[in-house]
C-alpha cells in the first residue's frame, strides 16, 4: 500500500473495536492457531499504560478502512518509550509505521530510550526494524492455563491473605511490589503518587482480585488479577510478586495457585500471563510448573540512536 493511497489520523479509545480486529487478523495470520482479541484488551492499549498515549491510525483513501494502528507510550519518570502497532495482513507498511513510530517518540523526546515491540513471529517487521539498527533486546511469552477444578490453597499460620482496599493496603503493597521487582531487567523506582495513580487508572481493574500476603504486619508478596479478558471469558494475572526477603518459599506458588482457584469459582475457563523470558527469580519455571504453556511471543528491539534513523 504505497503512501498516495493512506492518510494518517489519531486513533483513541473509540477505536477500540478497529484495534482488536486488527490485531486479530494478524494474530491469525501469522499463526493460524492464535486465540482471540478482546475489545477490553484494546481498550487497555489505547488508554496507555502510564502517562498520556500517542495513538496514530492509517486509513485507506479508497475506502476509509484502517490498515494499522501505531501506539507510543511514555514513562516519563524512567525516560522510557514503549512502541506498539498492528497491521492488516499484507499491508505493507512496515517503513510508515517504523517512520511514524519514530516522529510521535521523537515528539515526547529525543532523549527517552524507545523500545518497540512486535510479533516474533513477524519476520517482515523484525527485518525492517534491523535493517535500520534496532536490536533485539528482551523475548516474552504470554502463557496460558485452563483453571477447570482448582481449589483455594491453605494458608501457612501466621499468614493472611489480604484484599486490597484501604490506603495503608495500597502502601503495603506498592511497598511490596518496589522491593519484589527490584533486582528485574528495566526496574526503576516509582513514587508511591505515581505508582497509585497507575494502578488506579488500570483498564479492567477487579477490586477483589488484589491480593496482599500480609506476614506480622508486612505485606510480603502481592497478587494482582485484572478483569482485561472478561470478554474471553478469562482469567489475567497482571502483576505477582514476592519480597526479596521471601523468594524460594513457595509463596508466589500459592499466590498464582489462589488465583487459578479465584477464576475457578468465576467459571472463567482458564488463565493468562505474561512473562520475561529472561526473568532470572525463577517466576517461568514456576508457571510452567502449573501447567502454563506458551501461548504467544513478542520481542522488544532497540536502537540507541533511533532518534537520528531517518527513513525515506
Amino acid at each position: 500500500m504505497s503512501s498516495a493511497l493512506h492518510r494518517v489520523e489519531t486513533a483513541g479509545v473509540s477505536d477500540a473495536v478497529t484495534l482488536a480486529s486488527i490485531m486479530q487478523a494478524s494474530d491469525k495470520h501469522l499463526n493460524p492457531q492464535a486465540g482471540e482479541v478482546g475489545v477490553l484488551e484494546a481498550e487497555e492499549i489505547l488508554n496507555g499504560y502510564i502517562d498520556s498515549i500517542l495513538a496514530r491510525k492509517v486509513i485507506s483513501t479508497e475506502d476509509n478502512s484502517v490498515y494499522a494502528i501505531i501506539t507510543v507510550h511514555p514513562d516519563n519518570s524512567r525516560k522510557r518509550i514503549y512502541a506498539d502497532a498492528w497491521q492488516l495482513p499484507n499491508a505493507e507498511l512496515e517503513k510508515e509505521i517504523l517512520s511514524q513510530t519514530i516522529e510521535l517518540a521523537r515528539s515526547i523526546s529525543p532523549e527517552y530510550r524507545l523500545w518497540i515491540g512486535v510479533n516474533t513471529l513477524d519476520e517482515s517487521y523484525k527485518n525492517t526494524l534491523k535493517s535500520f539498527g534496532f536490536e533485539l533486546l528482551r523475548t516474552y511469552w504470554g502463557l496460558s492455563a485452563p483453571v477447570e477444578k482448582s481449589e483455594f490453597p491453605n494458608l501457612p499460620e501466621g499468614f493472611e491473605l489480604r484484599t486490597v482496599s484501604s490506603e495503608e493496603d495500597f502502601k503495603l503493597w506498592w511497598q511490596a511490589h518496589q522491593d519484589s521487582f527490584s533486582n528485574h531487567f528495566g526496574f526503576a523506582p516509582r513514587e508511591y503518587g505515581e505508582w497509585r495513580k497507575m494502578v488506579e487508572d488500570e483498564t479492567g481493574v477487579d477490586p477483589e482480585g488484589r491480593k496482599i500476603l500480609i506476614h506480622k504486619g508486612r505485606a510480603i508478596g502481592f497478587i494482582e488479577c485484572s478483569d482485561i479478558k472478561k470478554d474471553l471469558n478469562t482469567g489475567y494475572v497482571n502483576g505477582l510478586g514476592v519480597t526479596k526477603e521471601f523468594q524460594g518459599q513457595r509463596f508466589g506458588e500459592l499466590l498464582l495457585r489462589w488465583a487459578f482457584a479465584y477464576y475457578a469459582a468465576l467459571h472463567r475457563i482458564s488463565i493468562e500471563l505474561n512473562v520475561d523470558t529472561g526473568n532470572e527469580s525463577g517466576a517461568l519455571r514456576l508457571y510452567e510448573k502449573l501447567g502454563m504453556k506458551p501461548k504467544q511471543s513478542w520481542q522488544q528491539f532497540e536502537n540507541p540512536e533511533w532518534s537520528k534513523v531517518e527513513i525515506l
